[in-house]
């Protein structure tokens, strides 16, 4: 199973390359970065940490290591044309290997940042029609090079891809609502599974205050049901379900005694205002020793199908690292292999590997031509 870290700050350039070498050290797999101006917090509009600009250091890390995946947790499509974004991930593919590049895109939910620009944030509907857009639009684009698009919201004439990336990106989609499993279903390589939209509805004001209640208040059951409409999703448009990696954002680890559990769960209830909820049926929690964490871990590895986490880059990474992601003493990264990739294993198709993906197992769709192959009814 591997091994990916969230990174929310960076001061500079010398910094950024001691990081590095430090998550290659300990076996990380690759970093996300997410798609934000600011960040609120219960008070107002008030950053809660640094929003680094995501494609910029993306390209930073690809230059600095040779082998960390690096992706966007997630991008906004609904701020500007999505043959803009899709450019800036095809000029990652092209220098660093399509296999390296996680071209995590999403419709936005941030009221604030729209409100901080001037503008009004669509509905959802429109918002979810417009990630629709443009998931049609890359899939095109990388498998044929060239797209045509002229529907409400979103014009495209003879649209050339360049540079065309020997092999694409994996496309990557952040799922919690029907809609967006839909989409991941008929469209995404990688789907992080996000809290259940039946949980908690996230509003215009705080809405990542309501969105860390709706994290908290969701279970592994939910998450199994998420994976129920993801395969749904994916048999509806002549796909595998097995073709599409998952992956949770654990949020929240504390190592502590056993005899501490309960206290430090109702305390993390009291800091997110949220209801009495079991934290150990949270996939996104991880509280006490470690035994205890790799014990949770594995079943929810094994229940949800999950072939990564996701954790924040802080103090707490050495330590998951080495004794709850290395389970059986092997190298960081290949842990869980027998439960996580004896069901989802993506293993490419017939053909010989491009040398882009000599050193990642990739879906065959990623190659130049596979999605038009597999998947050409839903070219537009």
């Amino acid at each position: 199973m591997d091994v990916l870290v969230l990174v929310r700050s960076f001061t500079d350039a010398e910094s950024l390359a001691r990081r590095i070498r430090r998550w290659e050290a300990l076996g990380v797999a690759g970093v996300f970065i997410s798609d934000h101006l600011f960040v609120s917090d219960r008070r107002g509009i008030t950053p809660v940490s640094d929003q680094p600009d995501p494609l910029v250091v993306l390209a930073a890390i690809g230059a600095l290591s040779p082998t960390l995946m690096m992706g966007t947790l997630v991008a906004n499509v609904s701020f500007a044309h999505p043959a803009l974004t899709l450019r800036h991930f095809a000029q990652l593919a092209a220098l660093f290997g399509g296999g390296r590049v996680l071209m995590g895109l999403g419709a936005g939910w941030n009221g604030e940042e729209y409100s901080a620009l001037g503008l009004t944030m669509p509905g959802h509907a429109d918002r979810i029609r417009r990630l629709d857009q443009a998931l049609r639009l890359g899939r095109a684009l990388f498998s044929d090079g060239v797209a045509t698009i002229e529907e409400p919201g979103l014009i495209v004439r003879d649209l050339r891809l360049s540079p065309r990336p020997e092999v694409a990106p994996r496309f990557l989609v952040g799922g919690g609502s029907d809609r967006l499993l839909r989409l991941a279903g008929a469209f995404a390589d990688w789907v992080d599974l996000n809290g259940s939209s039946r949980r908690v509805k996230i509003g215009r004001t705080s809405p990542a205050v309501q969105d860390a209640v709706r994290r908290l208040t969701t279970t592994v059951s939910d998450l199994e049901e998420s994976v129920r409409r993801l395969a749904d999703s994916a048999n509806g448009a002549g796909r595998s379900v097995s073709d599409i990696r998952r992956s949770v954002l654990i949020d929240t680890i504390e190592f502590c005694p056993v005899s501490e559990v309960g206290e430090r769960e109702s305390r993390l209830r009291l800091a997110r205002q949220a209801p009495e909820t079991d934290a150990q049926q949270c996939p996104y929690v991880l509280i006490g020793p470690p035994a205890r964490m790799r014990d949770l871990l594995a079943e929810r590895c094994e229940r949800l199908g999950l072939s990564a986490v996701i954790i924040q880059d802080d103090d707490n990474l050495k330590p998951f690292m080495k004794e709850v992601a290395n389970l059986r003493g092997e190298p960081a990264g290949q842990q869980w292999a027998a439960i996580a990739y004896s069901s989802i294993c993506i293993v490419p198709g017939p053909g010989p590997r491009t040398a882009g993906e000599q050193d990642h197992m990739l879906p065959w769709s990623a190659r130049p031509g596979g999605w038009r192959r597999a998947h050409h009814h839903f070219r537009p």
